[in-house]
C-alpha cells in the first residue's frame, strides 16, 4: 500500500490504513497483545504498528467502540477505494495490492476526462458506486 500510495500521489489518490482492533489479541503469536482497555491503550497500539511495520501512509484510528468498523462490515483486512464522489468503486475483503493498482488505474483514467477508459477488472469485483455515510 505504501508503494501504491507513492504511485497516485501526484493523480489524486490518498491512501490510509485504519487502525480498528487488535484481531489475534492473547492468540498464539500474539500473547503479548491485549483487547483495548482504552482509547488511549488503542492509540499505543495503533503507533507500535506503525512504527514497526515504518508506516508512511496515514494511520487513522476508530473509537474504542469500533463505530466506524462496524459500518463498513467488521471485518478484517477490508479495502475500499472511494471515489471523489465519496462513493465507494471497489470494495474487497482481503489486501490485494495488484489488484487495487488495477482499479485505481482505472479510476484515476475514468476521473481524467482527457484519457480513455478503459476497464481492468470485470463488473464482479466492482460492487456499484454506493455512497458512504459515516
Amino acid at each position: 500500500m505504501e508503494e501504491l500510495a507513492r504511485k497516485y500521489k501526484d493523480r489524486g489518490v490518498e491512501v490510509f490504513l485504519m487502525y480498528v482492533r487488535e484481531p489475534h489479541a492473547k492468540e498464539r503469536g500474539f500473547r503479548q497483545y491485549r483487547k483495548h482497555e482504552s482509547y488511549d491503550h488503542k492509540m499505543e497500539y495503533a503507533k507500535l504498528l506503525v512504527k514497526k511495520h515504518s508506516l508512511v501512509i496515514p494511520c487513522l484510528v476508530d473509537s474504542l467502540d469500533e463505530k466506524l468498523h462496524q459500518i463498513l462490515g467488521n471485518l478484517p483486512n477490508l479495502v475500499y477505494v472511494v471515489d471523489k464522489k465519496g462513493e465507494v468503486f471497489y470494495k474487497n475483503t482481503w489486501t490485494d495490492a495488484d489488484a487495487i493498482d488495477e482499479i485505481l488505474a482505472e479510476l484515476v483514467t475514468a476521473e481524467d476526462p482527457s484519457r480513455p477508459v478503459q476497464k481492468t477488472m470485470d463488473s464482479r469485483h466492482v460492487p456499484g458506486r454506493i455512497p458512504v455515510e459515516v
